[in-house]
């Protein structure tokens, strides 16, 4: 298979892939300009929304030296928190943790991890003063898978980092956890 063939048949492992009732993915468009071959999607998670996020998946067989590989994913996860939370000192290192836990968990291979971890305090005023305060943790995040052919794990810990950030319980598809009966 050629290059694009290969993209493709690693992007249909996340359509294909299972995830929470509470968590929505959407397709979104995809960066041009990075990389041959792109594909992006969305998620919003809880209703109301309490998180959210970006996952995108970049394909150059040209292998970028600063990837260290064919395949570059870059995520994005932006999750409610409540203000005592957001004052948190340890907040963006414990936002690191979730990434690398996530990325550990899903048992993936990669390379060149980076990202940032950003507490966000807004008030709103005016027009707008019915949001009052609002408090949310960012992540951004982006790392080289070792291969195409495991990227719907690769999907998973982003889908497991979002899970994380906005407070909900691990999620195992068929099983019904008992405070949910």
């Amino acid at each position: 298979m050629g290059a694009l063939e290969d993209f493709t048949a690693a992007v249909a492992q996340i359509a294909a892939h299972d995830v929470r009732p509470d968590v929505v993915i959407t397709v979104a468009p995809a960066p041009s300009r990075l990389a041959p071959h792109a594909y992006a999607c969305t998620a919003e998670v809880g209703d109301p929304e309490i998180g959210s996020g970006r996952f995108v998946v970049l394909h150059d067989p040209a292998r970028p030296a600063s990837w260290q590989s064919d395949t570059r994913i870059v995520a994005y996860v932006e999750a409610d928190i409540d203000s005592e939370m957001a004052e948190d000192q340890m907040l963006t290192d414990v936002g690191w943790t979730w990434v690398q836990e996530a990325l550990t968990d899903s048992e993936v291979e990669f390379a060149v991890l980076g990202g940032t971890v950003t507490a966000v305090r807004s008030t709103s005023y005016e027009s707008l003063s019915a949001r009052g305060h609002e408090t949310t943790v960012q992540i951004r995040a982006s790392w080289s898978p070792s291969s195409l052919t495991d990227l719907s794990a690769h999907f998973q810990a982003w889908v497991s980092l979002i899970e994380m950030s906005a407070g909900l319980p691990p999620f195992v598809a068929g099983v019904t956890r008992i405070g949910d009966i």
